[in-house]
């Protein structure tokens, strides 16, 4: 472990061109994760693309379940669900380190397998050898492409959201991304939010989501893309899956319709009254799913 939080803010300049630009970021994260509701340790792990920042917590004795976030919101994004993740897992919240958070990249993961071999070198640093793994939105697709590498590092998925995986984006959703990065305004940035989601959300997620692309330069290098069947076939692991019908990223019907054809290990369900963002959408619900799902044997 490397505890790199001063030198963090000072040299985060392939994402934060500036120590105040990151800097002000870093103020949004912090009031995110002052909503965690457990204690927490944050630290930073060496790999060869940088150092990652990482989010611990839970019982030390617990099994290891590591979860990866949605594209511009970090790991604060599973703060409404942190208390059922590490009711009985020790829990590692990972900052992706092609994309806008705390992380430090020195380069950035420009293919499938560079990031696969990041997620390696993580796991590695933290003496994982086999975990559980979810991912939500882009940090589920990280999580099913790590799932088809190392099949045997993981004893449970679960997927919320997934971006992408099986069905494409909808042109839609790839021209209002790229017109909220051009245009950070808040008005700009909650047009958007207000798409991807009908509810109300979190406000300092929200803000954090903001100052993320305020502040910070998308460059995200692996966009998300479609699996093919005889990758999805390499998850041989029990998996949950949940969707929204209210999706508006792709096509959440066919994307249901796909997953449900993969086989026993696939548990899927379609969440009604809910969009992208279900995790901070109804909560209560997903945690009852993913609690139930992790428990059982």
């Amino acid at each position: 472990m490397m505890n790199m939080e001063t030198q963090a803010a000072a040299s985060q300049s392939l994402h934060f061109k500036t120590s105040v630009k990151a800097g002000k970021y870093h103020a949004a994260y912090e009031k995110s994760l002052d909503q965690w509701k457990i204690p927490y340790a944050s630290s930073y792990v060496p790999t060869r693309f940088g150092a990652t920042h990482v989010i611990s917590c839970g019982p030390i004795e617990g099994k290891p379940l590591v979860v990866l976030h949605a594209m511009g919101f970090s790991s604060t994004i599973w703060q409404p669900n942190i208390e059922v993740l590490a009711h009985s897992h020790r829990v590692y919240a990972v900052d992706y380190i092609g994309d806008l958070n705390k992380s430090v990249p020195e380069t950035l993961p420009a293919s499938r397998e560079d990031c696969r071999i990041w997620l390696d070198e993580v796991l590695d640093r933290l003496q994982v050898e086999k975990c559980c793994l979810g991912g939500i939105s882009y940090g589920g697709f990280l999580a099913m492409n790590y799932g088809m590498h190392a099949p045997e590092k993981i004893e449970k998925l679960f997927l919320v959201s997934p971006a992408a995986s099986f069905v494409p984006l909808h042109q839609a959703f790839i021209t209002r991304i790229i017109s909220m990065a051009a245009v950070p305004m808040k008005w700009n940035v909650m047009r958007f939010i207000r798409w991807l989601s009908q509810h109300d959300l979190n406000k300092a997620l929200v803000d954090q989501f903001h100052a993320a692309f305020r502040y910070g330069s998308m460059s995200l290098k692996v966009p998300p893309s479609v699996y093919t069947d005889e990758e999805l076939k390499q998850l041989t692991m029990p998996i949950l899956l949940l969707l929204g019908d209210q999706e508006v990223i792709s096509d959440g019907q066919q994307a249901f319709k796909r997953a449900g054809t993969l086989g026993a290990e696939w548990d899927v369900e379609m969440i009604a009254g809910v969009g992208h963002l279900l995790n901070l959408e109804n909560p209560e619900y997903v945690n009852k799913r993913i609690g139930q799902f992790l428990a059982r044997t």
